[in-house]
């Protein structure tokens, strides 16, 4: 599980807006077809002859847009399968580019024990804000041990605070998801549900929206829970993984807190991230709703690395607003 650090991210600016006069001037001073591969970037685009062949009859700004790359394959393996060396690529390419609009890079690594959010228990949703685990399968895993100094649950409201300083929900969440009205059956009749709802913008992190789980689930799992209590005790533990099918995201929340009530040796409580899944139209539809009001995502190239190593672990590919312009 990956969760953006603020002290283990690096993100900059890496070239200004630029304005496509520039890039068409650039296209037309060299042969079309030459000018692509010159950039070394029609080969990796365009998929067989026809479609290179489409290219070269593109007029220059639709050329210019054909050949924007939005997948670095080669960080996969062999000399750029280096974080930095990854990012340096990236940069080189986007600048001869010449985009008419800014693009971040961004390197996010892997947690570790000490990471500032390793407290976080990652919760992946599927575009319904029901939990579906990493794999699909309901499973939940916690990666890191949980080291209890003392069986007693916070109470200081600014240890609280700052137990989730780092995992806040996001702006999609705070200007979107907090103003849609769902109404949920109360299993417990208890009006606790409610409540819980009513306060999960304040107390989980990441992109998510309230969703009802289903009845049985709830009563056997979340009930379960509140009922058996704590799983974790004094000293160190390995956290076995629970399962979380038909659990809303915010609810399994509500479950893994019920199980590990108890502040960590660093001070700081369980806390949820709540994702979706990276192929999950939700991710479509949050694009949607920020540039409708006018809170447009930034165009990124996300580089995922592991921190021991600095090694690329997956395929860094542009997201954003502009990011469907060319290769896909």
């Amino acid at each position: 599980h990956i969760i953006q650090d603020r002290s283990q991210t690096e993100s900059r600016m890496k070239f200004s807006q630029l304005s496509l006069t520039g890039a068409v001037t650039a296209a037309l001073s060299v042969a079309p077809a030459a000018y692509a591969l010159k950039q070394g970037f029609a080969g990796n685009v365009m998929a067989d002859h026809n479609e290179f062949k489409q290219f070269e009859g593109m007029n220059a700004v639709d050329r210019m847009m054909a050949v924007t790359k939005l997948a670095w394959n080669e960080c996969m393996s062999g000399e750029y399968n280096d974080a930095n060396a990854c990012e340096n690529l990236i940069d080189q390419e986007l600048a001869a580019m010449n985009l008419s609009f800014p693009v971040d890079t961004v390197i996010i690594y892997t947690r570790t024990p000490v990471s500032p959010t390793s407290n976080a228990w990652v919760i992946p949703m599927d575009e319904n804000s029901m939990c579906v685990g990493k794999y699909g399968d309901g499973r939940l895993f916690y990666e890191f041990d949980w080291c209890v100094e003392e069986e007693k649950s916070m109470s200081s409201e600014d240890s609280i605070e700052k137990s989730r300083e780092l995992i806040k929900p996001s702006k999609w969440t705070k200007m979107i998801a907090a103003n849609k009205n769902v109404e949920c059956i109360d299993v417990d009749g208890d009006g606790d549900l409610d409540a819980w709802h009513n306060k999960a913008m304040k107390v989980m992190g990441g992109d998510f929206e309230i969703a009802c789980s289903e009845i049985d689930a709830y009563e056997q799992k979340v009930k379960k829970a509140k009922e058996e209590g704590s799983i974790v005790h004094k000293g160190c533990q390995k956290l076995p993984e629970i399962n979380c099918l038909g659990l809303s995201g915010v609810d399994a929340c509500r479950m893994i807190k019920e199980m590990v009530p108890y502040p960590n040796k660093d001070g700081k409580n369980m806390e949820c991230f709540l994702q979706y899944l990276p192929d999950s139209p939700k991710k479509a539809e949050i694009e949607r709703d920020l540039i409708k009001i006018n809170e447009p995502p930034r165009n990124k190239v996300v580089i995922y690395a592991k921190l021991e190593t600095n090694r690329v672990i997956s395929i860094p590919r542009m997201t954003g607003p502009d990011a469907r312009i060319g290769a896909q």
